[in-house]
């Protein structure tokens, strides 16, 4: 099979400034015309407009982030495996100790922290097998 060539060196572009993003491009197109754009936004808002009403409101009051305040569950830090940890914190929502919102967060955090858990097993089980391999 024939080596492939090509006209461009490893690391090199046909491009040396690079390719602009699609998003970076539009602001770039845009920002001359912020002004204008943002007064006329609002005047449109102001005649009634309820697309550009919407917009101005979102920038002007978007939805609040929930803040949760710093929680304890009881027996979360003696849990053994990320399901005994889950259970705990469930059961703190039916206790009443964490709400539904809090709890949704931590099972989030949870269910990240396992498939790192699991990305780190993984790595190491196949580093074991190419080492047994190479032997």
């Amino acid at each position: 099979m024939p080596k492939k060539t090509s006209r461009w060196q490893p690391g090199q572009t046909g491009n040396p400034l690079g390719r602009t993003a699609g998003v970076e491009r539009v602001r770039q197109l845009l920002d001359p015309h912020r002004e204008k754009l943002i007064k006329k936004a609002v005047s449109l808002a102001l005649a009634g407009d309820t697309v550009a009403l919407r917009l101005c409101i979102d920038r002007l009051a978007p939805m609040p982030r929930a803040e949760l305040p710093a929680v304890a569950i009881p027996g979360l830090a003696l849990a053994q495996s990320m399901s005994d940890k889950s259970r705990v914190v469930i059961d703190a929502v039916g206790a009443g100790l964490i709400s539904p919102d809090a709890a949704a967060i931590l099972l989030g955090a949870m269910a990240n922290a396992a498939k790192i858990i699991e990305c780190d097993e993984l790595a190491a089980r196949i580093a074991q097998l190419e080492v047994k391999d190479l032997l």
